[in-house]
């Protein structure tokens, strides 16, 4: 590869993250002859035993379109299955982005001995259960290693959410940054609209916009109709295709000792904001 030209991989929670807050970004990357790769890490179905907790039958609910004391285990699985044709579908607007969807469970379907770590939206938002801290993210941070034997990549990974899940991601980023890998991150959209503080030492924020790629970005996340009403509320296609409740901005969080991404990113957006 062109020594000018870099690889990046971008870490997706579920399926939805990368495409809702770097799509404009990654078209850009791939436009000026940058490598994209987007990895889905929270994409696989959960265990046969799994008793549906109740946020877990809340979401299964609304993305289904059903009532939440019609939803049994089959639905978990059915919905699992939809999402990722949904981003597949997403991911054709996006030709030439690379895209790997790993097998670990979103965080409403984990479990021990067929019960859920995280019951309710308050644990979903809190502290990641100690399992998950000992046991499953080691697994995690295990496998993202394996993907960069040759270290091409640079990493970019989720920053600012609540969500037990990326939490955990960014945990696994700044591990990788100890040791060597080189490591941005991203502000999750829509969560940065109510916060958007990345509290580590020597990072700043980059915004970019591009509005050339909106239309495409835009018809992008139409294509996850399950996650609409949650995320947009009602009407949200309306709102989509008229301009409305996606950001044009994206957020970056960018060592400030690191040049290169320095010099790679500000070049993304006519005119970038750095702050």
């Amino acid at each position: 590869m062109n020594q000018d030209k870099r690889a990046f991989m971008f870490i997706s929670p579920h399926f939805d993250d990368v495409i809702l807050s770097c799509a404009s970004t990654l078209m850009e990357l791939m436009n000026q002859g940058h490598t994209c790769k987007v990895l889905t890490v929270f994409g696989g179905c959960p265990s046969v035993r799994f008793q549906p907790g109740e946020i877990a039958r809340q979401y299964a609910a609304e993305d289904l379109g059903l009532f939440e004391d019609e939803i049994e285990g089959d639905h978990l699985s059915i919905l699992v299955a939809r999402r990722l044709q949904e981003d597949q579908q997403a991911f054709r607007h996006l030709p030439g982005v690379q895209v790997e969807v790993l097998s670990f469970p979103d965080a409403i379907y984990r479990e021990n001995k067929g019960q859920p770590y995280y019951r309710t939206e308050a644990d979903l938002f809190g502290i990641p259960d100690k399992q998950d801290e000992d046991i499953f993210l080691p697994k995690i941070e295990t496998y993202l290693q394996s993907c960069d034997l040759a270290r091409k990549y640079t990493w970019v990974f989720p920053a600012i959410s609540k969500h037990v899940d990326h939490r955990l991601l960014t945990k696994a980023g700044l591990r990788l940054m100890s040791q060597g890998y080189p490591v941005l991150f991203y502000s999750e959209f829509p969560y940065w609209q109510q916060h958007n503080e990345f509290l580590q030492d020597g990072w700043r924020q980059l915004e970019l916009r591009n509005s050339v790629y909106t239309p495409v970005k835009r018809a992008a996340v139409l294509e996850y109709k399950t996650q609409l009403l949650g995320l947009f509320g009602e009407e949200a296609e309306t709102k989509i295709n008229n301009g409305g409740v996606l950001s044009e901005a994206e957020l970056f969080w960018i060592q400030e000792t690191d040049t290169q991404a320095w010099r790679v990113f500000r070049s993304l957006s006519p005119e970038p904001l750095q702050t």
